[in-house]
C-alpha cells in the first residue's frame, strides 16, 4: 500500500446538480482552499464527528474534507468520492497524484477527497519517533517494540475506534453534508476495502465503484503477501528467462539468489548506502531477512522490478547498493503520508487478529517466511484492537456496476483477490493488466476505460483489452551491455 464550495450550503446545493434534477439539501459550510499541486480552486470543510461514535460522547475529531467542483456549470448530481491505500495515507494530499486520472470526469462531476478518520489532517495517529529510525530499521524490523510502544503512549487518541467500519459511518453522515444522493466510488489498494465496506453498508447510495487493486478484508495482511510476493517473484524470474539478453546477462538468477541467501544466513555482512532523508551514508548489516525484505518491495512498481536481477548480481558480488537503495526512494515516499498509528489499529484488529498459529507454521515453508509478517505479530499483540461487526468478513454482494483492475505481477494486491471479490458482485467485470505491478489506473489506457465506466455505468461495455498491450519494462543491464548488440546464439539441442 501514496499522494469552491460556497460559504452557504444553498449555494453549494444548487451547483451540484444538473438542469432539472431536484436540489439535494447541504448542510456543510465549504471555502475556498488551495491543494498542493492541484490548479483548480478547491473547496474545503472539516467535519466534527465523535471518536466513540456509539456512546456519542467523550473526544471529537475532525474530518479534512476537499472537493475539486466539477467545471461545467451545469453537471451531474453523482461525484467521483476518492479512498486513499495504505492503511494510513490520506486521501487528500493524494489529490495531485490522481486528478490527471479524473481531470475529463471533473468536467462533469465534482471529485472528493476525504481523509480517514486517523489520516491525513483528520486528527491522524501519526508517530514521531524521538530520534532518526536508523535505515537497519526500514529493513529488518520496520516496528521496533520500543517505538511502537512510544507511539502509543504520544497519541492523544483511542486506537481502538480507528478501524474501517466507524470510518464507513463517518464517510456517509459526510455524503448527506454534502448533499449528494449517489457517489461513485474509487477506490486504491486498503481503499478498495473501504470501497467495499460502504458498498455493503450504503449500497443505495452508490452509482460505481472502481476497484484498483483489491484488498478485500478476508486476506490477512501482511499474512498474503508472503504467497503473493513469491508468485510476484516467480514472474519475475521468468520473465528474465524469456528475455535473451537478461537470461545471457544475469544466468541462473535462481541460483544466484538461493547461494547469496545461504551465504547471508550463515555470516551478515556489512555495506554502507545513502539515507535519502538526509543524504548521509550510513553503514548498515546485511543478513538474510535484509535481503528478502530488499527483493520484496520492489516488485510492487514493474519499473522497480526490472532492477531486481541487476541488484542481485551485484549483490551476489559483494555490492549491496544497487540492490537496497531504490527500496530506501520507495519506503521514503510511502512514509511521508502513512500515519503508523492508524496503520496498525486497522492491520491488528482486521487482519493480525485472524492469523492462526497454523498460517504462521506455514510460512516456515514459503519463500519469504516471517520476514514479511513477524514484526506486525508483535506490534499487535500488545496494540489495542477496535471491533468489528459479526458480518463483516462476509462476502459483499451488490448489484452495483463493478470495474476491478488487477496487477498481473502486484505482489500486495495480484488477480487472485480481484476474482474473489467479483464472485458476488453481480454486475462487476475484472480486467487484469498482466504486466503491471500495485496500481493500474494511472498506465496506459486505464485512465480512459475508467472514465468511459463511470460515465456509462456498465462494466459489461468496458473493453479492457489495451491493458493486455502494455509492456513490462526491459530488465536493466549493466554499463557497457548493449541492447541493440548480437544477443549470443542458442545452442542447438
Amino acid at each position: 500500500m501514496k499522494r469552491i464550495l460556497l460559504g452557504v450550503a444553498a449555494g453549494l446545493a444548487a451547483a451540484a446538480c444538473g438542469p432539472g434534477a431536484e436540489a439535494p439539501r447541504a448542510t456543510l459550510v465549504l471555502q475556498n482552499c488551495r491543494l498542493p499541486g492541484v490548479e483548480a480552486i478547491a473547496r474545503c470543510a472539516k467535519h466534527e464527528v465523535f471518536e466513540d461514535r456509539e456512546a456519542q460522547a467523550g473526544r471529537r475529531i475532525r474530518i479534512n474534507i476537499a472537493v475539486v467542483p466539477a467545471r461545467n456549470r451545469a453537471h451531474e448530481p453523482d461525484p467521483v468520492v476518492v479512498f486513499a491505500g495504505g492503511p494510513g495515507q490520506g486521501a487528500v494530499s493524494l489529490a495531485a497524484q490522481v486528478m490527471p486520472l479524473f481531470s475529463r470526469l471533473n468536467d462533469l462531476r465534482d471529485i472528493v477527497f476525504i481523509d480517514q478518520r486517523g489520516t491525513g489532517a483528520s486528527h491522524p495517529l501519526s508517530c514521531e519517533p524521538d530520534e532518526p529510525q536508523k535505515l537497519q530499521a526500514l529493513f529488518e524490523d520496520a516496528m521496533p517494540e520500543r517505538l511502537v510502544r512510544q507511539c502509543l503512549e504520544q497519541l492523544e487518541a483511542d486506537p481502538k475506534l480507528y478501524v474501517t467500519p466507524l470510518a464507513i459511518a463517518d464517510l456517509e453522515e459526510i455524503r448527506q453534508g454534502l448533499g449528494y444522493e449517489k457517489l461513485n466510488l474509487w477506490g486504491g489498494s486498503y481503499g478498495t476495502r473501504v470501497a467495499l465496506e460502504y458498498l455493503r453498508r450504503h449500497g443505495s447510495h452508490v452509482r460505481t465503484v472502481t476497484l484498483d487493486g483489491a484488498a478485500p478484508a478476508t486476506m490477512k495482511l501482511p499474512l498474503s503477501f508472503v504467497t503473493d510476493g513469491e508468485t510476484a517473484l516467480k514472474r519475475m524470474l521468468d520473465a528474465c528467462d524469456a528475455q535473451v539478453l537478461c537470461r545471457s546477462t544475469y544466468p541462473e538468477l535462481r541460483a544466484t539468489i538461493a547461494a547469496l541467501r545461504s551465504r547471508l544466513s550463515r555470516r551478515p555482512e556489512r555495506t554502507s548506502i545513502q539515507d535519502p532523508r538526509t543524504g548521509s551514508r550510513e553503514t548498515i548489516q546485511v543478513n538474510e531477512n535484509v535481503l528478502l525484505s530488499g527483493m520484496f518491495r520492489p516488485l510492487y512498481v514493474a519499473e522497480m522490478a526490472s532492477l531486481l536481477p541487476l541488484g542481485l548480481a551485484a549483490a551476489a558480488a559483494g555490492d549491496f547498493s544497487p540492490l537496497l537503495a531504490p527500496n530506501l526512494e520507495f519506503a521514503s515516499d510511502i512514509s511521508e503520508n502513512l500515519a503508523v498509528g492508524m496503520h496498525l489499529s486497522v492491520i491488528c484488529a482486521e487482519d493480525i487478529a485472524r492469523v492462526t498459529r497454523q498460517d504462521l507454521e506455514v510460512l516456515d515453508a514459503s519463500f519469504f517466511g516471517h520476514a514479511l509478517v513477524d514484526d506486525f505479530v508483535r506490534a499487535c499483540a500488545f496494540w489495542p484492537r477496535g471491533k468489528l461487526p459479526a458480518d463483516y468478513y462476509d462476502p459483499v454482494t451488490s448489484d452495483v456496476p463493478t470495474l476491478i483492475l488487477s496487477g498481473g505481477i502486484d505482489p500486495a494486491t495480484p488477480p487472485r483477490h480481484g476474482d474473489a471479490v467479483a464472485k458476488t458482485l453481480k454486475n462487476a467485470r475484472h480486467l487484469v493488466a498482466p504486466h503491471l505491478g500495485h496500481g493500474v489506473s494511472l498506465h496506459g489506457c486505464a485512465p480512459r476505460l475508467i472514465e468511459s465506466f463511470i460515465r456509462k455505468a456498465d462494466a459489461a461495455a468496458v473493453d479492457g483489452s489495451c491493458l493486455q498491450r502494455i509492456p513490462r519494462p526491459l530488465f536493466a543491464l549493466p554499463l557497457g551491455v548493449m541492447r541493440d548488440a548480437a544477443p549470443p546464439r542458442e545452442k542447438k539441442k
